[in-house]
């Protein structure tokens, strides 16, 4: 859905631009494909999705996983949940954050 206003949608810089259109591409991935604004566990689903395009049970495209990628790149993060929202975390916290988890 285009937003109804677009002028709630200015960024100040190219790099919170792309951390938002990454937000988006995320939750509307989540919501396509779920139904789910942003189903559980769903940055490490997508995190996955971009080396292999594998999608819970399905598989996004190949043009949707390189836009992840440039788009976390670009903004130098990543979107995780936390308690109620989603939170902006940079790509060294995520990175560290994955490797910890195991």
């Amino acid at each position: 859905m285009i937003p109804v206003n677009p002028g709630d949608c200015f960024c100040e810089s190219a790099e919170e631009g792309a951390a938002l259109g990454l937000l988006g591409l995320m939750t509307g991935l989540s919501e396509e494909y779920f139904c789910a604004g942003w189903i559980k566990d769903l940055e490490y689903w997508l995190w996955r999705a971009v080396s292999n395009q594998s999608f819970g049970m399905g598989k996004i495209s190949e043009r949707q996983a390189e836009l992840l990628r440039l788009l976390s790149e670009e903004c130098d993060g990543w979107w995780i949940w936390e308690t109620d929202n989603p939170k902006f975390v940079s790509l060294e916290w995520w990175r560290a954050h994955l490797l910890a988890r195991g």
